[in-house]
């Protein structure tokens, strides 16, 4: 398991500063219900348009952004989703989706949040809702468990997970 958890450190590391900056502010943005535009982004951030794009175009290689082609707008990124995925996510009074059970559960418990998790067992598809309260699991299935799988981390986090 350590080598698990070594590669997901290099894989944080990985990130450029603009790239952590650029997924913050889009982060935000779909917590605060309104998705940001990639066009948005140099003067929200007050970088080169170039650097920005740079950044975004990475960020969606590796998974942790999904951006509307046709509009620009950041839908997806760092695990928050509008489209729809297996794992729906009720967080502030506003309903998203998680790129996977992990980032389900992990968004509102890093946020110190309450919220309410809706998804599906891998293995036989039952429905599972787990409630979280201050981020802190309050209700869940008995002996539910999420799965964390070894993985290539440079391939999309997005797309296969």
């Amino acid at each position: 398991m350590s080598d698990f958890i070594e590669e997901i450190e290099r894989f944080f590391q990985s990130f450029s500063p603009e790239e952590i900056r650029a997924s913050r502010y889009a982060f935000q943005a779909l917590l605060d219900g309104e998705p940001a535009k990639l066009s948005d982004l140099p003067t929200a951030l007050g970088l080169d348009r170039a650097v920005v794009t740079s950044a975004a175009d990475r960020l969606v290689e590796k998974g942790v952004m999904v951006v509307e082609p046709e509009t620009g707008r950041i839908v997806g990124v760092r695990g928050l989703s509008l489209p729809e995925t297996d794992h729906r996510l009720s967080l502030a009074g506003r309903h998203f989706y998680a790129f996977c059970a992990v980032d389900a559960v992990g968004i509102p418990a890093a946020l110190r949040a309450d919220a309410r998790v809706e998804s599906r067992c891998h293995h036989c598809r039952a429905p599972l809702v787990v409630e979280l309260r201050g981020g802190v699991i309050a209700e869940s299935p008995e002996g539910m468990v999420i799965w964390a799988v070894e993985r290539d981390l440079t391939r999309s986090l997005r797309a296969y997970t």
